[in-house]
Formats: C-alpha cells, structure tokens, sequence
C-alpha cells in the first residue's frame, strides 16, 4: 500500500476532537501542531466539544500537519514507546534507517497517526470519476479512457493555462479569423521560447511567463530576432 507523504482533508476523522486537543496542548508534538497553525485559527479552537468548527479550520489542520511532516524527524523513543507505535510505522522505521525527503516526511505521517489514531487517518480515499464518451467501450476502454481524460487535463494545466492566464487569450476581442489566426501562432511560439528561456534562469521567481513578457515588452526586438534568426 502507497502512504504517501502528505495529509489530506479525508485523512482527518475527528476534526472536532483534535482541534480541541491543541486548544489546550498537555503534550510537546500538541504545542508543535498548535504552533504550526495561523494565530487567527488558533483563537477560534475550543476546549469543549464544539458541534461546529469555523470552516476555516479543518485546513488549516491539514496544512499544519503536512508542515510537521515535512520538518525534521519526529520520531523519539519517549515521545513514541514502542507500544504506541502500530506495526506499520515500526516496519517503515526499521525497514528505512536513513530518512530524509519523502521518506521521512511519510514516516512523520505515520507518527501523527499514531499520537492522534482516532482523529487522523492515513488510509488511501476512493474517488469515482465520472466520464461521457461517444466511443463504444470495444474501441475506448477505462484504462486508455483514463488515459486520454488525464493527458487533457496535462494539456490545459500547460499551455492553455499559460495562453488563458498570462496571455489573456480568453479576453481577446478580436473577430477577424486571420488575426486570430496569426495572434494564436504567434502566442504559442512565444510559449515555447519561454520554455527554453525559463530553463536559463537561476531564479526560480524569475521563471514565470509574465516574467517573460515584462522583458520582451522592453524591447521588442529581441523577440523579433528570436522567432526570425535561422536555429543554431
């Protein structure tokens, strides 16, 4: 089974529960957890069993738990005696003696699992998707159905993300089929200089398309050059 290094709001049973054990932490991982929460969602925990949570609150749960997971090892013989452990966090633990990463941010998991095991789950969630297609299922399967929906999405998370959201294509005006002709090609080749360009920054900030175009929009020649000069 696939843990996995980070909660999600189905891993929390019990959000009630935990928030009102960090309201008023007895224990050093709950003044951790507390900590790691926003000063405004820690006013609004409560010591009593609320029927209701602010709804902010839940992820903030998450968030703060995921922070904890990804620091440094929370693992301590007094802090987690063996008899808390669970059998499977004793696996990992032995079977990964050098944890770091993804490794150790899934043993953190497992961790607060155990220190809170009604109020947080690591078990795996069963989502149903639910998809239409034309094709009979002799030509189109789940498995390549799937396949196809997900290189979609793989698509509209990349270049039409760009073109939407930093080009501004959906709020183009334009009703003259040869301009958006010409403005389409011209946007994606800009997208793909902006690959390679991006790829030559060393500043992670600096490698974002609005970025790109601030610089070009200084002079816009260099771009002229870019998509005119003969490949190297």
């Amino acid at each position: 089974m696939c843990i996995g290094s980070s909660f999600v709001p189905d891993n929390i049973r019990d959000a009630a529960s935990l928030a009102a054990k960090l309201a008023s932490p007895t224990d050093g991982l709950s003044k951790s957890l507390r900590a790691a929460l926003p000063p405004k969602v820690r006013k609004t925990l409560s010591t009593g069993n609320a029927p209701q949570l602010n709804e902010a609150t839940p992820a903030a749960l998450v968030r703060a738990l995921n922070k904890l997971a990804k620091g440094p090892s929370l693992y301590d013989s007094v802090r987690f005696p063996e008899n808390v452990l669970s059998p499977e966090t004793r696996a990992y633990r032995d079977e990964n003696p050098q944890l770091k990463g993804e490794k150790l941010a899934t043993l953190n998991r497992l961790l607060l699992r155990d220190a809170y095991p009604e109020e947080l789950s690591t078990q795996p969630t069963t989502e149903t998707d639910w998809l239409a297609t034309s094709r009979e299922p002799a030509k189109l399967g789940a498995e390549e159905f799937l396949g196809a929906n997900r290189q979609y999405w793989g698509i509209e998370n990349g270049t039409h993300q760009r073109l939407d959201c930093s080009a501004l294509e959906d709020r183009l005006r334009i009703r003259d089929h040869n301009a958006v002709e010409v403005l389409g090609f011209l946007h994606r080749v800009s997208i793909s200089l902006f690959v390679a360009w991006a790829k030559t920054q060393r500043n992670q900030r600096d490698q974002t398309y609005p970025t790109w175009q601030s610089y070009h929009d200084a002079n816009r020649w260099i771009m002229i050059r870019q998509i005119t000069k003969a490949p190297t």
